[in-house]
């Protein structure tokens, strides 16, 4: 795995803003993490809607209102950069969004 591939997925995601907000999904702690397949070909993101913190709004906004949006955006921009395939899975419940 490419260390620079890594940093280019890390920038990639680190521009993507969570919709209505002046946060990125990096800052914002919605992505927790990704890991490239050995060729370099594919990626899982990781993503959590949900924090530890049962009382966030802006946590329960984005868990019911923009995560179908959020995924179809990781997806393209990740494809953009010549991504084969992308997969963004849910931390919490184990299921690809």
């Amino acid at each position: 795995m490419s260390n620079n591939v890594v940093k280019v997925i890390a920038e990639v995601l680190s521009r993507v803003e969570v919709p209505g907000f002046d946060i990125d999904l990096m800052s914002s702690g919605v992505i927790r993490g990704f890991r490239l397949s050995e060729d370099g070909r594919k990626v899982i993101v990781f993503v959590d809607f949900l924090t530890s913190d049962p009382g966030c709004l802006f946590c329960k906004f984005i868990n019911h209102t923009l995560w179908n949006s959020i995924s179809t955006r990781i997806k393209e921009v990740l494809k953009g950069i010549g991504m084969d395939e992308v997969i963004v899975m849910d931390v919490q419940t184990k299921r690809e969004l």
